[in-house]
Parts: structure tokens; sequence; C-alpha cells
């Protein structure tokens, strides 16, 4: 009895040797499917590293872009501006204008009010006419009279200062028109400086009215690529939160392989020393036996069950119907239940949910 419970024990030992070692093989698969996981995982944060670098490189880039095109925009506002005032100039001018052309017409219509009074405009013309007529004749008469140098009408003296010979003249006439082509010279370089200031006026406005666009653009991209960064930068941080459990699990896993192999490697020593493997090992297997034990029996007490409840059933019609009671117990000596035979006591039945409304 002794040896064969010992070797019971044994197998037993053996059996739970074989299930850590099993356990063991599960763990050690489990560590080399989260370690795979854990390679695939450290690879996408890299790639996701990467692309995060090359995001915030190509931010870089395009906010260098903005700020130049910042500064492109700064100064063709400061054009625009110009630009402007110097159309509020010429909108006032023309606001001038326009007073002096509704002063002109205005002057028309006093004209055309005053035209009934043309006849008399008329003779008073004639008579203008005559007298510049006789102020000529005058003007004419004393125009002769100056000619004479005989009249005793002219009085007239020497000026000092001699004429100029044509060389001198030629000279003189030379130099100023050296004098008037120098200065047309100047206006046509004025006017072209003009045109060239205009055209890159035009030029400046198109750029500025385009820059605003492209500003736009590239502002909306901007925040597109910032969108696009925060959602990397999230996925990045669920991902590392991942992977710091997913090593958390893959330690403590290690840890619990760690310590079933140096169970094992206790409980084969102390099996080979014809000890129990662990501490609690022959209280265990001597539970496990009581176990067993009482399970044959439960076993044996359902088996003993269902042959009673076939002999039961076989003997009396199976019903669901409510028992009712057909014996009493008599006030005799005795104490033994006997039959009512045919006068059975009546037994009402339970009241319905409508006796509450009689």
């Amino acid at each position: 009895n002794e040896k064969t419970r010992k070797v019971a024990e044994g197998h037993a030992l053996n059996e739970q040797v074989e299930q850590y070692v099993i356990e063991i093989d599960k763990l050690n698969s489990i560590i080399n499917s989260i370690e795979k996981e854990m390679a695939i995982l450290r690879r996408k944060y890299e790639q996701a590293v990467e692309a995060r670098n090359f995001t915030g490189t190509q931010l870089i880039d395009r906010n260098d872009e903005l700020c130049i095109l910042w500064e492109k925009s700064n100064i063709q506002e400061k054009l625009l501006k110009k630009g402007e005032e110097a159309m509020l100039a010429r909108q006032e001018e023309i606001r001038g204008l326009k007073i002096d052309l509704s002063e002109v017409y205005r002057q028309l219509r006093v004209v055309r009010g005053s035209i009934p009074e043309v006849p008399k405009l008329v003779e008073e013309v004639v008579r203008l006419r005559e007298q510049v007529g006789s102020v000529r004749k005058h003007t004419d008469e004393l125009s002769r009279e100056l000619e004479n140098p005989k009249s005793s009408l002219r009085k007239w003296r020497k000026l000092k200062g001699e004429d100029l010979d044509s060389e001198s003249l030629r000279v003189k006439i030379q130099e100023l028109e050296e004098r008037l082509n120098d200065k047309k010279e100047s206006l046509l370089e004025k006017e072209l400086i003009l045109e060239e200031v205009t055209a890159l006026s035009e030029k400046l406005r198109n750029q500025a009215i385009d820059g605003r666009q492209g500003t736009m653009e590239l502002s909306q991209k901007v925040n597109a690529f910032q969108s696009r960064i925060k959602d990397v930068t999230r996925k990045m941080m669920a991902t590392v939160s991942e992977l710091s459990m997913h090593q958390a699990t893959a330690h403590k896993l290690q840890q619990e392989r760690d310590d079933v192999c140096e169970r094992v490697m206790m409980a084969r020593e102390r099996f080979r020393n014809g000890e129990p493997p662990t501490d609690t090992a022959e209280a265990e297997f001597f539970k496990m036996l009581q176990v067993e034990q009482q399970r044959e029996v439960d076993k044996q007490a359902a088996v003993q069950r269902k042959q009673e409840e076939e002999i039961m059933n076989s003997n009396f019609t199976r019903t669901t119907a409510e028992p009712r009671v057909n014996a009493y117990i008599p006030e005799d000596e005795h104490g033994l239940p006997k039959a009512y035979g045919s006068n059975a006591p009546f037994k009402p039945t339970l009241a319905g949910a409508t006796m509450r409304h009689i």
C-alpha cells in the first residue's frame, strides 16, 4: 500500500511537472509572439518617428516660405497703400473737376437763360465795334506820329548798350538749343520712369492679389499639416502606451516563466532526493484523492437516485398537478396515518385576481 501510494504520488508529481513544462512552453510561445508584436510595433514606431520628422522638416520649410510670403505681402500692402493714396488724390482731383464742370454747366444755364436779351447785346456789340474802330483810327494816327522822327508828338531817347553780332547770337542760340535738348531728354527720362513705375505698380498689384490667394492656400495647407501632425502624434502616443503595456505584460510573463522554471527545477531536485516536489504537494495530493473519492461517492449517489426515480416513475403516474391530502393522523395511541376514503375534505381553489372587484 505504501509503495502504491508513493508510486501514485510519483505519477501525480510527474503529471504536475509535465503540466508545468506545458505551461512553460505556452508561456514561451506567448512571450515569442509578444516579442514579435513588440518588434512590429517598434518598426511601426520608427516609421511613425521618421514620418513625424519628415513632416516636421516640411512644416519648417513651409513656415519659412510662409514668412517670405508674409514679407512680400507686407511690401505689396505698402505699395497698395501708396497706390490707394494716389487714387484718393486722383479722386479728389476728379471731384474738383466735377465741381468746375458743374460751375461751367451753371454758367451755361445762366447764358442760356439770358438768350432773350440777345437784341440788346447785339446793339451793345455794334456800339462797341464802332468804339473799337474809332480807337483803332486814333491808334493808327498815334503810331504814324511815333514813327515820324520829325513829329512834334514824338519823344525818344537813345538807349545804352550795343547790338550783338551774328556770331554771338549764333552761340547764344546754340546754348539755348542745348539747354532745350537737355530739358527734353530729362523730360523723356522722367516719362520712361513714370511708365516703368506704372507698369511695376500694376504688376505688383496683380502679384498682391495672387499672393493673397497663395497665402490662403498655403495657410490651409499648413493647417492640414498641423492637423496631420497632431493625428500622427496622437497615434504615436497610443502606440507607445500600447508598446509599454505589452512590455509590462511580457516582463510579467517572463518573470512568471522564470518562477515556474525555478519551481520545476526545485521540484525535480527534491523528487530526485525522494522528497515531495513542493511543501504543499502531499497535502494537495491527498486533497485531490479526497476530491476523487467524493466525486465517486457523488456519482454513485446520482446513479442510485436515478434508479430510484426510474422505479418511482414505473410504479406511479407522473403528473404536474398539486398533491392533495388523502390521509389524516387520528388521535389515538399509535399515531399512524389513516386514509379518508370516499369522503375526502373539500379544498377550495385559490382566489382569482378579480376578487378585489367583488
